[in-house]
């Protein structure tokens, strides 16, 4: 029996979407948020078998983190600096870390993939404060399981209920995933703005 979707034009989708994933943790400008959404939308229109969109976004997402892990706790970022392009990549993961702080959690591997560039920066963190190997295997598969059912459910969603053509329904799920993912990055950093305010005002006293 042949697999719904399982022809040459959505395996080929398939594989490239695991290798926009993989890549997304070291170039988070990579859109594959966006491509997870449309695997869903295609999913929802029978063009696409949605346990293996599953399994491939998991799965990229998962291996990238591991390969971006292994690249800080191994220190083996000297090899990106022997070339142009590995240098401005070096500086963006070091800008990112040092944004999102050195301080990483188990629970922040899982939630901050959610929000624009949080990935990269939570797992390169995890790298240079060489955190554990198993637990960090554990926390990311949870966050990699987390957001590929977010977002592709987001797209089966918005292509089984609108009655849109595929292109439509699978644009209407990308805006809708932009949003989401906006305005989440935009309420957490007013957040951190008003405690960096408060605590520059503030400040703790000496000796408390």
């Amino acid at each position: 029996m042949e697999l719904p979707g399982a022809d040459i034009p959505t395996l080929l989708y398939l594989l490239i979407m695991f290798a926009v994933i993989f890549v997304d943790v070291v170039f988070p400008l990579v859109p594959s948020e966006l491509m997870v959404i449309a695997a869903g939308t295609m999913a929802s229109h029978g063009e696409l078998f949605l346990p293996g969109a599953v399994l491939v976004a998991v799965a990229g997402s998962w291996l990238g983190d591991l390969a971006l892990f292994l690249l800080f706790r191994r220190r083996l970022t000297h090899w990106l600096d022997r070339f142009r392009w590995g240098r401005s990549v070096h500086r963006g993961l070091r800008s990112a870390v040092e944004k999102a702080g050195k301080s990483p959690t188990y629970a922040g591997l899982v939630a901050v993939r959610f929000l624009p560039g949080g990935r990269t920066a939570s797992v390169a963190a995890a790298g240079i404060a060489e955190v554990s190997l198993k637990p960090f295997l554990v926390a990311t598969a949870i966050g990699a399981v987390l957001w590929a059912g977010w977002l592709l459910g987001l797209g089966y969603v918005t292509g089984a209920t609108t009655g849109l053509p595929l292109w439509m329904s699978a644009l209407l799920g990308m805006l809708v995933g932009t949003l989401v993912g906006a305005v989440t990055a935009a309420v957490l950093a007013v957040k951190q703005h008003r405690k960096v305010k408060r605590t520059n005002e503030h400040p703790a006293e000496p000796g408390t």
